[in-house]
């Protein structure tokens, strides 16, 4: 993680902090790397641990390497031995605490897993514990009287100890203690694993942070600058930039006083747990927006994209030929009431193109209306399929990837049951509209006085033919003489019946075909309302609230990194 962050407003509460920090967690649970969601999740809890713990102490740690002096650089602080301090590596293997302060630090020290203490009074009395072993009780004196009680301060072991037990109390007591105190010597100052793996994680504790050069006499009074200035251009390179850079020999006294006061200062305020923690969950948020940033999605999804998303469920949804066969079905059904009714019968041997699809007739075993229409081909699917995740797409377009990812599962969340979702936006859509046409019944008049007239004509002929047959005078045969050949009523009233009846025929079928088409279009215009409306319930509308998520996590985050919205 890189050493540059932003600084949090100090003034957000810690409790608003820690809220939004366990509210962040909770939506990023499935999106940022598991690791960081344990790491905050671990933070809140020892957070919530160490607020229920005594708030009079604050509890100061020594971190450094190998070498550096810790436990001199904490006999010489206390003014006495605490902490035995030799040539032999390494030498501190366990905790160390020398506490001021009797009342609340029992329960503070056994979670953090400190049993070796070392309790002083701010007169130079040890204080007695009952129950406490001993050969872990000293009369030991304090060497400042004007130390406020309340007052831990710890030698941790080494964190380049050859002992991985040793490294671990010393990594793990960094995430425990109020204030770091990073010591190191001339020689090992600028090391890179120190800086790396253990400094720069706590860039954002600048407030509960000290580095001190110890072992300082070791250097030539003329150099000292340098290699302080040194430390110094270290830790801001580290991200640390306001952290204090001082010198000291634990040999010499040199420097002591300085950081005494420093130390000093910083148990009196008592607020140094206060600000360590709100650093722990500035961090933390920061980490989870380097896994997970949410703050690069869009807000909302954008309404082309769900155009785009509708075309292509319709396509699996077959609106088209659906749309199709709404049209051919009123085509069918105007021929039944405005064809040549001669050839009306021939519709027997066709089915309703509606019907065939069983739209709206057909209910399954739990009471759904189901489709009879054929199952979407290899490309029609995948056509669907890529619609999904090209919607996706362009809804998380700008965002992580993490929470690219979580907007694609969103949308697929539901897409077992997409198929059935659109068959039933189907089946259930309200397609033929009104029964009939107001102009069926005119035509229908029409049609069967055309076939009135030349079925008169033709009974006429026939009658005349029978009674010539049987030697009876034939019925006269009245001439129109207007046309340009003489034609005897019934045969005019025959072709007037048969051509009217073509006619009225024709139109018939041409106004049904324009009437058809407005079907046509009606019902896909429905069919694409309902399929929008699958769309939404089980695409759209889950990528929305993720993205919503999104929003509230980026908010969070950004509330328990302490920075104004």
């Amino acid at each position: 993680m890189s050493p540059r962050r932003r600084r949090g407003d100090q003034t957000v509460p810690l409790v608003q902090r820690l809220d939004a920090l366990d509210r962040a967690v909770e939506v990023l649970e499935d999106v940022a790397p598991t690791g960081e969601v344990q790491a905050a999740r671990e933070i809140i809890d020892r957070i919530d641990r160490r607020r229920a713990l005594s708030a009079e102490h604050t509890v100061i740690g020594l971190f450094g390497a190998t070498g550096s002096g810790k436990s001199s650089l904490v006999n010489a602080l206390v003014g006495t031995e605490v902490s035995k301090a030799a040539v032999r590596r390494p030498t501190t293997s366990r905790p160390v605490a020398a506490v001021l302060g009797e009342v609340g630090s029992d329960e503070l020290l056994d979670w953090l897993g400190v049993p070796d203490r070392h309790h002083l009074d701010g007169s130079g009395t040890a204080l007695e514990k009952a129950g406490q072993e001993p050969a872990r009780k000293r009369r030991l004196r304090a060497a400042d009287p004007e130390v406020p009680p309340g007052l831990v301060l710890l030698d941790l072991p080494d964190l380049d100890s050859v002992q991985v037990d040793n490294r671990a109390v010393a990594a793990r007591m960094t995430g425990l203690v109020d204030v770091i105190v990073w010591v190191t010597d001339p020689q090992k100052y600028a090391d890179a694993v120190l800086h790396r793996e253990f400094v720069q994680p706590f860039a954002s504790h600048d407030a509960v942070t000290v580095f001190v050069l110890n072992q300082i006499d070791r250097v030539r009074p003329g150099e000292r600058e340098a290699v302080v200035a040194s430390l110094e251009g270290i830790a801001r390179a580290d991200g640390l930039t306001s952290a204090p850079v001082l010198a000291a020999s634990a040999t010499t006294g040199e420097g002591l006083e300085e950081l005494r006061t420093h130390l000093l200062d910083i148990a009196r305020t008592r607020d140094a747990a206060a600000s360590r923690q709100r650093a722990d969950v500035a961090s933390a948020a920061e980490r989870l927006r380097e896994a997970a940033d949410p703050a690069g999605l869009r807000e909302r999804v954008d309404d082309g994209t769900v155009d785009t998303l509708t075309e292509d469920l319709a396509a699996a949804a077959r609106v088209e030929p659906v749309a199709k066969a709404v049209g051919a079905s009123y085509r069918y059904r105007a021929s039944g009431r405005v064809g040549w009714p001669p050839l009306r019968w021939l519709r027997r041997f066709r089915a309703d193109p509606l019907r065939r699809l069983n739209i709206g007739q057909e209910r399954d075993e739990e009471g759904l209306e189901r489709t009879s229409l054929p199952e979407p081909d290899a490309g029609t699917r995948a056509r669907a399929s890529g619609g999904v995740r090209a919607f996706a797409d362009a809804a998380s377009e700008g965002g992580t990837d993490p929470w690219r990812s979580a907007v694609r599962r969103a949308a697929r969340s539901h897409e077992e049951a997409l198929p059935d979702a659109l068959d039933q936006a189907v089946a259930e859509a309200d397609l033929r509209g009104r029964a009939t046409s107001w102009w069926w019944p005119v035509f229908d008049v029409l049609q069967w006085l055309a076939l009135l007239t030349w079925v008169v004509g033709l009974g006429w002929l026939a009658l005349n033919a029978a009674l010539v047959f049987f030697g009876i005078p034939p019925l006269p045969l009245p001439m129109i003489e207007e046309l340009w050949i003489p034609i005897p009523l019934p045969t005019a009233l025959i072709v007037l019946g048969v051509a009217a009846g073509i006619l009225l025929g024709i139109a018939g079928a041409a106004l049904a075909a324009m009437t058809g088409a407005w079907h046509r279009r009606r019902a896909r215009r429905v069919l694409t309302v309902r399929v929008r409306d699958v769309a939404d319930d089980l695409v759209v509308d889950p990528v929305q609230e993720q993205l919503d998520l999104a929003a509230s996590a980026a908010s969070d985050l950004a509330l328990a990194a302490g920075e104004s919205r």
